[in-house]
């Protein structure tokens, strides 16, 4: 190519490059609803600190609302605390990827230490500390939280934001907590990671060993994956799985090791994906079946016998009769196992019931608001996400919406209603396929879901229906928008990259988190509490720690 032809090509293409540069820029501040914070640049320099107080905003919690709250709350004489015992933005979507190495967990935390530094720039004060809440005293707006119980921090507030989420549920069933893994947090996800890796050398081994009639039983039980929960979670857990198996198991184990593993999903309801249209839950079940997933729907685990067997009877629904629940029984039957894996639902946090019960809230299930959020009985507490009884799906869509709503009527200083806007559901397929549900306009003079040919699903059939690889390019492109930095989407998408040219990550993970501990002046006691942004004494929403000695004695510190 002549230098006159270079010359001349590259106003074009470095135009091109501009203009899909603002094109992706627009289309994620677009899609994350983050035009305000460039609309509100001049106003927030052109804002002096007033006389007046600083007003004391404690936030619980750092996943989807906590985080998007703290991003719009910012502001002068705002001092801000973000209390959790997770230092980072989990993104929960991709758990089911870093499980089976399709990305690194790495890839699915979102250090929250840049977000803090951000808030801070904008604030008078805004500082994270390592620890969980364990007590609200709405009578005296005072948050306790402990840290491994070794130190105990009380915190005033004047504005409190509850957005802890929800934990797993159970639902009683005897040795799901004993025995069983789940996929809630980056600990659930390394440790799944391991056992699917320690189970496939182990069965490696004993084939290797020659003799496979004496450990074929073995050999197929460590070979067995049992999901619980046909949610989006277990079915794209479900989905993941059975990539791995054909496409790295095959290549690094063996076809004998691939053949015998056995992936089965297992579902109380009448079928899966309960949140998707009866027709796409159709697909996906079809599709996953057909990469031979072994999908049982009407089926519940009632126990989980121990980390070698499982016991599986028919479901009942809850008005079930004595005799229809003693015929269920009757047909149970137990099962080897290798992996269980519980995605069967999540349930409240103790914080949050012990709070709803001091109100005098019957159904504890999460803390009752009104249309502004606000908690129901207690003065400047608010509560969204899994942690509100709101009426709203626990979905991360929902908690990013309240989040920002919350954190624009902190920074406003204004309370309004909130109104959710459903975008749609998305769920991975693997293998390039995919199934979504969007809310689609129909005000245009030509329907662009009609040209595509996406069919109208929903109870009022104003959704439509997006399958295959376009439903799954959907799933990856906004969840890849969703990141809240640029180094977490180019890791992302290098790790994406990686899995398709060269496999997935088989080496077993390491993840061991650790406290830190320093000496306190003047005494001998040791100190445990991991924070930062704003140091601790200059942040007066912490108004006092109080430290264990190593007499099992308590001493307290005043901060000032």
């Amino acid at each position: 190519m002549s230098s006159h032809t270079t010359r001349r090509l590259f106003p074009r293409i470095a135009g091109a490059a501009v203009v899909c540069g603002v094109g992706s820029f627009s289309a994620i501040t677009t899609i994350n609803d983050d035009w305000d914070d460039y609309t509100n640049f001049f106003s927030q320099h052109q804002q002096q600190k007033s006389e007046k107080p600083n007003e004391r905003i404690v936030i619980l919690g750092s996943g989807w609302g906590g985080l998007s709250a703290l991003r719009k709350c910012y502001g002068p004489n705002k001092d801000i605390v973000i209390i959790s015992p997770r230092p980072h933005f989990l993104y929960t979507p991709l758990l089911a990827g870093s499980a089976v190495g399709t990305i690194a967990l790495q890839s699915a935390c979102e250090p929250i230490r840049a977000l803090v530094a951000q808030a801070a720039s904008k604030s008078s004060s805004v500082t994270y500390v390592r620890a969980d809440a364990r007590h609200i005293d709405v009578e005296n707006k005072r948050v306790y939280a402990t840290e491994d119980g070794v130190m105990d921090l009380e915190l005033s507030y004047d504005k409190l934001l509850v957005a802890v989420g929800a934990q797993t549920n159970t639902f009683g069933v005897p040795g799901v907590q004993e025995y069983g893994l789940f996929l809630k947090e980056a600990e659930d996800s390394a440790k799944l990671h391991a056992k699917l890796l320690s189970n496939l050398e182990r069965a490696s081994a004993l084939i290797g060993i020659g003799d496979h009639e004496k450990y074929s039983d073995e050999i197929n039980r460590l070979l067995k994956i049992v999901v619980v929960g046909a949610g989006p979670t277990g079915v794209e857990l479900a989905a993941e799985l059975a990539d791995f198996k054909e496409y790295d198991v095959k290549r690094l184990y063996g076809e004998e090791i691939a053949s015998r593993l056995q992936i089965t999903l297992v579902e109380a309801l009448p079928r899966i994906l309960g949140p998707f249209d009866k027709d796409l839950a159709d697909v996906a079940k079809k599709h996953l079946m057909d990469r031979g997933v072994d999908v049982r729907t009407g089926v519940a685990v009632t126990r989980v016998d121990s980390p070698k067997a499982a016991t599986f009877a028919p479901s009942t629904p809850r008005d079930a009769t004595p005799e229809e629940k003693a015929d269920a029984l009757a047909q149970a039957k137990t099962e080897p196992i290798g992996t269980l894996v519980w995605a069967g639902g999540i349930g409240p946090r103790p914080l949050v019931q012990k709070l709803a019960r001091s109100l005098g809230q019957s159904d504890t299930r999460g803390l009752k608001v009104d249309e502004c959020q606000r908690v129901v009985g207690a003065d400047g507490v608010y509560a969204i996400g899994d942690a509100a009884l709101d009426g709203y799906a626990p979905t991360a869509q929902v908690a990013t919406q309240q989040g920002k709503h919350i954190g624009r009527a902190f920074r406003d200083g204004v309370d309004r209603p909130f109104v959710y806007k459903h975008a749609g559901s998305l769920c991975s397929l693997g293998h390039g396929n995919g199934i979504a549900q969007l809310v689609a306009p129909n005000n245009a003079a030509i329907n662009i879901w009609d040209v595509i040919g996406a069919p109208a699903v929903g109870p009022n059939n104003d959704q439509r229906a997006v399958t295959g690889l376009p439903a799954f390019a959907m799933w990856r492109s906004l969840y890849w928008s969703k990141l809240l930095s640029n180094s977490s989407r180019l890791s992302l998408s290098m790790d994406w990259l990686k899995a398709q040219l060269t496999g997935r990550e088989v080496a077993g993970p390491v993840l061991q988190r650790k406290g830190t501990y320093f000496p306190s002046k003047g005494s001998n006691t040791v100190r445990a509490v991991e924070c930062f942004g704003t140091p601790l004494r200059r942040n007066p929403t912490i108004a006092r720690v109080s430290e264990i000695v190593e007499e099992k004695k308590s001493k307290r510190f005043g901060f000032f």
